[in-house]
């Protein structure tokens, strides 16, 4: 590949100096190129007037009267006259020299100027839907530092105006997916509740709609309450409340909580945890909220006889928990976006099993304990789906005593 040929930058301070030097050296020779002309005229217009004062005398001895300073009253009289004369045209050309200096060197800065100006008018005046801003740069040292500020500040306005139409595509979907799960069981509910109002219902149908509605009504509150931990967690205010505990002893008191559940729902669960403990600093009702979300996953969109993994594992650097299940599995399609908010109703909402806000915020409690939660292929062949949750630890951690 050819290199391309760097600019050797160059310091404004050079160009302004060494523009002052070499108007400086002008000034000297043109004022001395001036003094050598004029002076040359003025011997030899007082030579013509010692001639016309002296008719006798040869050209040679007007010119030995002027070396010994043998000068008429008027001779005098000229010779402050052209001095004068001589001083004004010195100081004309000083002023020329100047101007011609200065106008070079506010050229130079007002081009780089110019540069900045027409950038800034280019950042006003664009769609910043599209963001065809050109980057600029500047051949002198001092301007060169404010071009790679002005380059860089574009590139953070691109990238926060891609966050914030990232963020607005996504408030409308949440919008219209949340007026979707609510208007369907509340569709359900007035068609019972008119039904009833009617009495248009025999007594097994009045039982059947009250179910139905009580069944319907339980799902709006569920939706609603998931809805509300969604928006809470995502607030900038909202604060987790990280407390030191056995991260180990926690997850094995969770699992022997939801055993007698899950074998009540025809599902085994099968786990892996160590026997020492895991000291680590977290949020334990937020946490527990992440296990939660993932088991409950599994039962929701298993079938009975599916068995659900869960281990821990400590490696000094951070804890990594793993949970699992050998059921139906993920579709391919889904995967890459299966944390984003209602990515489970994708494909259709309405036969779709919870709100699809489960994953998305199970992700935001597990990077508020800075960790990370990702769906991981199983070497072992043993899950068809798995979490991996790994949360890391600090960089000294020390013992303390179990509770």
């Amino acid at each position: 590949m050819k290199k391309v040929k760097q600019i050797k930058k160059r310091s404004l301070s050079f160009f302004v100096i060494s523009n002052i030097i070499l108007m400086v050296l002008m000034i000297i020779v043109a004022v001395n190129i001036e003094d050598q002309i004029t002076g040359d005229l003025l011997v030899e217009h007082l030579k013509q007037m010692y001639l016309e004062e002296y008719p006798d005398a040869t050209y040679q001895m007007a010119t030995d009267a002027i070396l010994r300073n043998e000068f008429t009253s008027e001779m005098r009289d000229d010779i402050v006259r052209y001095n004068n004369l001589y001083l004004v045209i010195q100081l004309v050309m000083i002023v020329i020299i100047i101007t011609v200096f200065s106008w070079i060197i506010l050229r130079k800065v007002h081009k780089e100027l110019k540069i900045f100006q027409v950038a800034l008018n280019s950042i006003s005046d664009i769609d910043v839907q599209d963001w065809e801003v050109v980057s600029i740069n500047s051949d002198i040292k001092e301007f060169d530092s404010i071009c790679t500020s002005y380059n860089s500040m574009v590139t953070k306005l691109q990238e926060s105006e891609a966050t914030r139409s990232k963020l607005e595509s996504q408030r409308r979907q949440l919008t219209a997916d949340i007026s979707h799960d609510l208007k369907t069981p509340i569709t359900v509910i007035q068609g019972y509740a008119k039904a009833l109002n009617d009495g248009v219902a025999d007594p097994d149908a009045e039982r059947r709609y009250l179910e139905a509605i009580c069944s319907k009504t339980e799902m709006v509150a569920e939706l609603i309450n998931t809805f509300h931990e969604y928006s809470k967690l995502e607030h900038p205010r909202f604060g987790f409340e990280m407390e030191n505990g056995d991260i180990c002893e926690y997850f094995r008191e969770y699992l022997a909580m939801k055993y007698e559940e899950l074998d009540l729902a025809g599902f085994e669960l099968e786990a892996d945890l160590p026997e020492n403990s895991i000291p680590l600093s977290f949020d334990h009702s937020q946490l527990k909220r992440v296990f939660e979300n993932l088991i409950t996953n599994s039962f929701r969109h298993n079938q009975a006889g599916t068995i659900i993994y869960a281990d821990i594992t400590d490696d000094d650097n951070a804890v990594v928990i793993h949970i699992g299940d050998n059921g139906k599995g993920i579709p391919e399609e889904m995967r890459d976006t299966i944390f984003e908010p209602f990515v489970v109703g994708s494909r259709s909402r309405t036969d779709s099993k919870g709100s699809g806000l489960g994953l998305a915020i199970s992700k935001r409690i597990v990077e508020a304990h800075s960790g990370s939660i990702a769906l991981k292929d199983d070497p072992t062949g043993r899950c068809k789906t798995l979490y991996e949750i790994i949360l890391k630890k600090p960089a000294k951690t020390e013992n303390f005593p179990e509770k």
